[in-house]
């Protein structure tokens, strides 16, 4: 018997409940129902690994992604280097990033950090990217708001698609980091099958978010020619194992009037009088059959001497250069080395030292780079000899939804 039905009786007992006769042959009332939308209208929900969650509703979707990197880290110096013993484990990077889409034309991402290391010590910010881009036209897409300056090629691949556990430090010392400002951008110019690309923008030129008090600004212009074809030049490595040989050659310019950053975009700030930097790189990526290999090389020269008094305030001037190879060996496992150089120029900062780094790397893709696990082994040596240096040991597990 159930509770409702001997509540049902103990009401009757006592007088206070009186039951309908239900006839047999009489149906039960009809439920109410809201009238069926017209079909194309629904909206839709689309939850799948790696590509996160999708609201799509007609025209417009909402895409929410996130990625976590959990690393463990050891620094072991030689007698005479400048580092410190070092053991650790670090959440180096936690992202949220959120895509949303209006016909093919509109597109506006934004994307969250929340890791220490995603922040930079004076001016904490967890907002990474806040761009809106319209890509009405092949030849002429407009991005506005704060994004990758078009320069690098490792620099502008996401951290989440790297072959090694982090970037070169050529990458980290020269780079053009996040900007706010407009480009001019397009995939596939002139319709060629996106063998030919080509990116031109002006950004703030002080770096993320800042309010620079100066009038300068940064010029940036980006050319890329693939004369095989389109590919994903934009994630390392070639885990698909491309059947057919894929090229990405990229010359890349940029000049950043009256910055007060030490390193251009990035780093210190300058407190008595800005400068100007000029860079200029060059890049190539080449992925075949599962054999990968990059390499790239980065100038950066201040147009300044250093002043102030009686603490120097120094801009850095400095070039340098990598080369990354990669092969899967079987699926989901692939080894990688990495040789890269990096010099001061003259009249720079003094402790912008002669470094170099040596390393190989391997990798387990069980979701390619949306669940991998990466371990890495660098020697660091810094100055003209290359037996005094750091020892680095690193790994890396990454999850992406």
């Amino acid at each position: 018997m159930t509770p409702l039905l001997l509540a049902t009786l103990l009401a009757s007992a006592d007088g206070g409940l009186e039951l309908p006769a239900l006839s047999p042959a009489a149906p039960a009332p009809a439920a109410a129902t809201a009238p069926s939308a017209p079909p194309g209208t629904r909206a839709t929900v689309d939850a799948r690994f790696g590509e996160g969650v999708t609201f799509k509703a007609q025209d417009f979707s909402l895409q929410l992604r996130g990625r976590v990197q959990a690393r463990a880290e050891a620094l072991v110096p030689t007698e005479g280097a400048p580092t410190t013993r070092l053991n650790q484990f670090l959440i180096r990077r936690a992202r949220l990033n959120l895509t949303a889409k209006y016909t093919e034309a509109w597109v506006m991402t934004v994307q969250l950090a929340f890791s220490a290391l995603d922040m930079e010590a004076d001016a904490p910010n967890v907002l990474r990217d806040a761009h809106l881009t319209w890509q009405g036209l092949r030849d002429l897409n407009v991005r506005v708001g704060q994004t990758k300056v078009p320069y690098g090629k490792q620099r502008v691949v996401s951290s989440g698609s790297l072959q090694m556990v982090d970037r070169s430090l050529v990458v980290g010392e020269l780079n053009l980091d996040r900007d706010v400002g407009l480009q001019l951008r397009s995939d596939d110019l002139l319709g060629l099958g996106g063998r030919l690309a080509y990116a031109v923008g002006v950004f703030g030129g002080d770096g993320r978010n800042r309010f620079g008090a100066n009038v300068g600004l940064l010029y940036v212009a980006r050319l890329q020619v693939s004369p095989f074809g389109r590919f994903d030049d934009l994630v390392e490595g070639d885990l698909e194992r491309l059947e057919r040989p894929r090229l990405a050659v990229g010359l890349a310019a940029a000049r950043n009037v009256a910055t007060f950053r030490q390193r251009s975009t990035i780093g210190a700030t300058f407190k008595t009088e800005p400068t100007t930097y000029d860079h200029l790189g060059a890049d190539v990526l080449f992925k075949w059959r599962g054999f990968s290999l990059m390499g790239e090389v980065l100038w950066r020269d201040a147009e300044r001497e250093p002043v102030g008094a009686p603490t120097l305030e120094w801009p850095r001037s400095a070039w340098g250069y990598y080369v990354q190879a990669g092969v899967v060996l079987v699926p989901q496992l692939e080894v990688s080395a990495r040789w890269g150089q990096l010099r001061p120029l003259p009249a720079t900062d003094p402790s912008l030292l002669h470094q170099r780094e040596l390393g190989v790397g391997l990798g387990w893709y069980p979701l390619r780079h949306d669940l991998k696990l990466q371990t890495d082994v660098f020697w660091l040596p810094v100055g003209e000899r290359f037996d005094v240096g750091t020892l680095q040991l690193r790994a890396q597990l990454q999850l992406s939804f």
